[in-house]
């Protein structure tokens, strides 16, 4: 007997084939930032090397030996090892697969609900576009598969047909309901990677407590659940870890970070974020199709951490995709929409042709063919600067440096420690203040220079405009390096 939701899957994997091929495009293309990625690698370096992870601050000058935290620490061992194998193309490479295997995961629940294959893929690859800027090669990029999965296990995924109607569609939930699947027990893995490869294991339980309290509410489901809990304590911090995770969510420094802040309707992006937002009112009003409890609790908890949280916008249109393609099922009341292709092998054969297209695109492969490809490193990583300070050690330290460039001299010149990096939650708040008065050369900024004996300094020559102004017509400090890039000066002899 043929399983359903594989033919529905099968007779559109062309489609499938279409999806992927724009995301691992978009992905392979997409620059790699200098936000996080590079103190990530340092960080992977260093367990690797001391086969622990570390548990104090070596990277900086200014919170040198204070307590940190690494919950993300497999992750970057994970991102250090792909970038001594296979340098940024095989990490670029582990990018695209990620990002392309948490889209297809919600594009099969969509699929599995009853939405045509065609209307998947457009609403998935919206979802895609909008989320794009949160492909940010770092730590939660492993995660989105696990959160694709956790969905894929939890949602209603009994094969809806176009013929269904409500009360057939009822039948097939309430039979669901009262069946368990083993396939629930996943979430145990999925729970000891998630919590060792980013501190947001917390997300994993704010899919499964309200599972469980309002529609599988069973002692076998609580045993799992309690099983997945004892799961996250199996990392080296053990239940630290939940500490750790509660700490980092109410630094102060987070204050300092656009991703910590609530999103605004500023960019295309945004503009499409909001209007979908909203438009979920009236294709929940008009649905045949309703929510369960359990359903609302996930789009009324994850919408308010996207209005608390730009960071968090990426999981809450995860929620909306899968809620839009179930309203919109419930409003289209024949198959004429539908648009499938009838051969299963040629669709195989067409899938696999489209998803390998876009290997062209990799670093590393593209240059030999594309004569003006893009970069692979975005515009604004200090490489030339930070190999000019390699060359000329003797200039003074304590180093004073734009945050951004921090990441970069991180691994690049582990020789010479941050005054301050995108790390936000070590940070306290006093020392962002004091970053941001001297870099937008606010009164008092050349004595809080000199009070923290700083000798050398590099910036950014576009966000930091003011300072280098002033420090132009400083008898202090002297100009001693400038590309497009950066600006790089130290005390006068």
């Amino acid at each position: 007997m043929t399983n359903p939701d594989k033919g529905k899957i099968l007779y559109n994997l062309p489609w499938l084939g279409i999806l992927i091929l724009i995301i691992l495009s978009l992905a392979f293309l997409l620059p790699v930032l200098p936000n996080d990625f590079w103190w990530y690698l340092r960080l992977g370096k260093d367990i690797v090397a001391n086969t622990s992870v570390p548990s104090v601050d070596t990277y900086s000058s200014t919170i040198y030996g204070q307590p940190v935290s690494y919950p993300m620490w497999l992750s970057a061992v994970i991102l250090y090892g792909l970038h001594q194998i296979g340098d940024l193309s095989l990490v670029v490479l582990a990018r695209g697969l990620m990002v392309a295997v948490f889209y297809t995961s919600l594009w099969i629940i969509c699929v599995k609900k009853g939405l045509s294959g065609w209307l998947a893929t457009f609403l998935t690859l919206l979802c895609a576009l909008i989320g794009a800027n949160n492909w940010a090669v770092r730590p939660q990029l492993f995660v989105y598969p696990l959160f694709g999965f956790s969905m894929l296990l939890l949602s209603s995924n009994f094969s809806i047909n176009k013929s269904d109607s409500a009360q057939d569609i009822q039948l097939k939930d309430n039979e669901k309901e009262n069946r368990f699947s083993t396939s629930i027990y996943l979430l145990i893995p999925i729970a000891i990677f998630w919590a060792n490869l980013h501190g947001s294991v917390i997300i994993l339980f704010l899919l499964v407590i309200p599972y469980f309290l309002f529609y599988k509410r069973t002692k076998k489901f609580f045993l799992i659940l309690l099983l997945i809990f004892i799961s996250t304590l199996l990392n080296p911090r053990g239940i630290m870890l939940w500490i750790d995770t509660f700490q980092i969510l109410q630094a102060s420094g987070n204050q300092f970070s656009q991703e910590w802040k609530p999103p605004v309707n500023s960019g295309w992006q945004m503009n499409l974020f909001f209007l979908w937002f909203l438009a979920l009112i009236p294709l929940a009003t008009f649905s045949k199709n309703k929510l369960k409890l359990y359903e609302w609790v996930w789009l009324l908890g994850f919408g308010w951490m996207a209005l608390s949280g730009t960071r968090y916008v990426i999981w809450f249109l995860a929620i909306i995709l899968i809620f839009t393609g179930w309203f919109i099922q419930g409003l289209l009341k024949s198959s004429s929409f539908e648009m499938r292709f009838g051969f299963i092998k040629i669709n195989i054969g067409l899938f696999f042709i489209l998803v390998l297209l876009p290997v062209s695109l990799l670093p590393g492969i593209r240059e030999n063919w594309w004569d003006e490809s893009p970069a692979v490193l975005s515009s604004n990583t200090p490489v030339n600067a930070v190999e000019w300070l390699k060359q000329n050690p003797g200039l003074p330290d304590p180093l004073f440096n734009d945050y951004l460039f921090g990441s970069y001299l991180i691994f690049a010149l582990p020789e010479k420690p941050v005054w301050i990096d995108t790390r936000f939650h070590n940070y306290p708040k006093d020392h962002w203040e004091d970053y941001l008065s001297i870099s937008n050369s606010e009164a008092g900024w050349s004595d809080k220079l000199l009070n923290a004996k700083i000798g050398t300094l590099m910036m950014d020559l576009t966000g930091q405009i003011n300072l280098i102004y002033d420090l132009e017509n400083s008898s202090k400090y002297c100009e001693r390096y400038r590309d497009d890039i950066a600006v790089i000066f130290s005390m006068c002899k």
